[in-house]
């Protein structure tokens, strides 16, 4: 509607200007005409050309050319004015954009995660132009937010203000992950006054949950604090929001930093132990096994030895070195009975078999086999136990040779009576 009022006194003010200036091509030419022929009147016409052609200009300049040209000059200034704001905007967003990128870098810096908090809140109650920047951590054991950094002010309430999560301004904005802007927080009902902090002298609040919302977890809260009340427009509540989504992630990466720490140090610590009671066991069982008076042998499922005693290697005569490159039927007469062995003991069964040993040099020893089964790191094993009975057999063989010449005497001296 008004571009088309503009073009219609546009119209008119040239339609004004062309019949002003036909009029004064008329009243010269008359002029010329009279002045041709010698009247007396000829210069009467020229004479109010000059005066009527001036009036007429003013009137049409003031009337039609003047508004306009003010018109003009005030969209000007408007067009001024839009474009210094636009400039104060884009330098706004420049010093914001500038603002996440150095609380992104110090938030993952490789310094000490309390220096980091520090920076972050330092760099945004700069871009922010807060007061007080204040940073709590939920521990969520005790459900409570715990004070962990700010701009170099309140330094001393640094982890000794707890506020149980539900109290107070921070315990409503973490409980209901809820942003909340108050220009005058202490006329608010859910103010809360703490004495370590002593927030006397500041009007304006605005506290922001620091909230991943991949996992729904809370990890803090973030809060400014200004002495003037404070109005926040769309840009400053954007970037208020993003800083917090950067500071939630950062958080919960070191939370979770911390507990993979804590459960590679437990982890450390319970292989350490196990290692020890291992090492402990090891050497008391190697120890029982040296100094047994049996010959011991750790055989694999096909018989290969892979253990074996002093009292082994005595026994047949060969050295343990050489033991571990034989299978324990190598060393038998008749193999037969390592077989049942192997096969009774990977049972479950616990057997003993006789047999004969042949040792290195080549002679023959009675032996007497027992073999268990075993479970070592997750791997099936037997562990076989070889008794000499040669002392045994040579006693049965003097027995039985006593009781036939027993036998003998009883039958002659019956033969006598």
């Amino acid at each position: 509607m008004e571009q088309s009022d503009f073009e219609q006194k546009k119209g008119m003010l040239i339609v004004t200007i062309a019949v002003v200036l036909i009029a004064a091509v008329v009243m010269g030419g008359a002029a010329s005409y009279f002045a041709a022929r010698g009247g007396r009147f000829a210069w009467y016409p020229a004479l109010s050309l000059l005066v009527i052609l001036p009036l007429v200009s003013y009137t049409v300049y003031r009337g039609g050319i003047f508004p306009h040209f003010r018109r003009l000059e005030d969209a000007n200034l408007e067009l001024h004015l839009k474009q210094e704001e636009l400039l104060d905007t884009k330098d706004d967003l420049f010093i914001k954009f500038l603002g996440i990128y150095d609380v992104n870098y110090a938030a993952n810096s490789p310094r000490l995660f309390a220096h980091r908090l520090t920076d972050v809140a330092d760099i945004t109650a700069r871009v922010m132009e807060a007061d007080v920047c204040l940073i709590y951590l939920y521990d969520k054991k005790q459900d409570e937010l715990e004070l962990a950094a700010s701009n170099g002010v309140r330094e001393g309430a640094i982890g000794a203000v707890r506020i149980p999560l539900g109290e107070g301004i921070e315990g409503w904005v973490g409980r209901r992950l809820e942003p909340l802007m108050l220009k005058d927080f202490r006329a608010d009902a859910r103010y809360q006054e703490r004495k370590v902090l002593n927030l006397t002298g500041y009007q304006s609040v605005y506290c922001l949950p620091l909230y991943v919302y991949s996992n729904g977890a809370l990890v803090g809260i973030m809060e400014l604090f200004y002495r003037k009340a404070k109005s926040f427009n769309d840009e400053e509540i954007n970037f208020f929001t993003t800083l917090s989504g950067i500071i939630s992630t950062t958080v919960q990466n070191e939370q979770m930093q911390v507990e993979l720490r804590k459960m590679n140090s437990e982890l450390e610590q319970w292989v350490a132990e196990k290692t020890e009671e291992l090492r402990a066991s090891e050497e008391r069982y190697r120890t029982l096994v040296e100094n047994a008076c049996e010959s011991i042998f750790v055989l694999a499922e096909n018989g290969d030895i892979v253990f074996a005693n002093d009292q082994a290697a005595r026994l047949t005569g060969a050295a343990k070195y050489d033991l571990l490159h034989k299978n324990l039927s190598e060393l038998f007469v008749d193999p037969s009975p390592v077989s049942d062995v192997l096969r009774e003991a990977l049972q479950g069964t616990r057997t003993v078999r006789p047999g004969e040993l042949r040792r290195t040099e080549g002679t023959v020893v009675p032996i007497e086999v027992s073999a268990v089964g075993l479970s070592l790191m997750g791997k099936r094993f037997v562990q076989a136990v070889i008794r000499d009975i040669s002392v045994q057999a040579r006693l049965e063989r003097l027995l039985v040779d006593k009781e036939q010449e027993i036998t003998r005497l009883k039958a002659q001296t019956q033969a006598r009576s």
